[in-house]
């Protein structure tokens, strides 16, 4: 059974659309994630005394980015599986 489909040209209405749906989810779940990850950090830094927490900067810097690339990948991931009004988002394999 063949399923046709009806190919939408990209508006910047579309666009908005979608870029909407990735932007907020990305936002919010970034600050819930880094904020996960402060609380986690300070404890630990905390229960072992650590009296500087500021020298492991760079490598907080680093988890950082990590966490924001991550959390985008599966917002990015679920905006793709996401069915919007009046459309949705397809992936068509070119040759």
């Amino acid at each position: 059974m063949a399923v046709t489909v009806e190919v939408l040209e990209p508006t910047r209405a579309l666009a908005l659309k979608v870029w909407w749906a990735f932007l907020w989810r990305a936002v919010l779940g970034a600050l819930a994630a880094g904020m996960l990850a402060g609380v986690l950090i300070g404890l630990v830094t905390s229960a072992v005394g650590m009296s500087d927490p500021s020298a492991l900067s760079g490598v907080v810097s680093l988890l950082g980015l990590l966490i924001g690339v991550g959390v985008s990948a599966e917002v990015m991931y679920r905006v793709l599986k996401k069915k919007f009004k009046g459309f949705a988002i397809a992936l068509v394999r070119t040759p």
